[in-house]
């Protein structure tokens, strides 16, 4: 067994698959917020796993996935409705392994990919510290340093959408610090 990645769309296209064996992984979208994803073991589990990272603008949206029958079913929920991703999530998954003589060589490295899943990974990690700090700013419950650590998140995430205005993206990227 071995680890991939797969970028869906909202309509259930693929946009790409990163596979270190089997990547012959296929997507249904049988209805609003459904996708089933074939030919996978699951979802690949911690410390090789890091699950899902869903665009920015799916931030708002709730996550279910469940694996049986040999489809991983993923489900999607905005507001406590099934709904479509606006834009994609990228679900870290187990697959078979190839046999070592099947194994390709490794190609050249895409600066570009390694870069927009590396700023998505960091983007997920702003999204998810930015939430609760939301909330308590919205129920007007947040204290000072809530109030000051969310801005500090938020200006971090523009940056992070600002890299590809950096002179020599992606080969040279000069990543912003994380708040503390």
């Amino acid at each position: 067994m071995t680890r991939a990645a797969i970028n869906i769309l909202g309509d259930g296209s693929i946009i790409d698959i990163t596979s270190l064996g089997r990547a012959d992984l296929a997507v249904e979208h049988p209805g609003p917020g459904q996708y089933l994803v074939r030919n996978t073991l699951g979802m690949c589990p911690p410390p090789e796993g890091w699950g899902y990272v869903l665009n920015q603008m799916d931030a708002g949206a709730a996550i279910a996935i469940e694996f049986a029958d040999g489809a991983l079913a993923v489900q999607v929920t905005k507001d406590g409705e099934p709904a479509d991703l606006l834009h994609s999530i990228t679900l870290h998954v187990s697959v078979e392994a190839l046999p070592a003589q099947a194994m390709p060589e490794p190609g050249p490295i895409d600066a570009l990919a390694v870069a927009q899943a590396e700023a998505a990974r960091r983007r997920a990690d702003a999204d998810s510290a930015i939430a609760p700090l939301q909330d308590a700013v919205d129920l007007d419950d947040a204290t000072e340093g809530e109030a000051a650590l969310l801005k500090q998140w938020k200006r971090y995430r523009v940056a992070l959408n600002r890299l590809p205005e950096q002179p020599g993206y992606p080969d040279a990227i000069d990543w912003p610090a994380s708040p503390a």
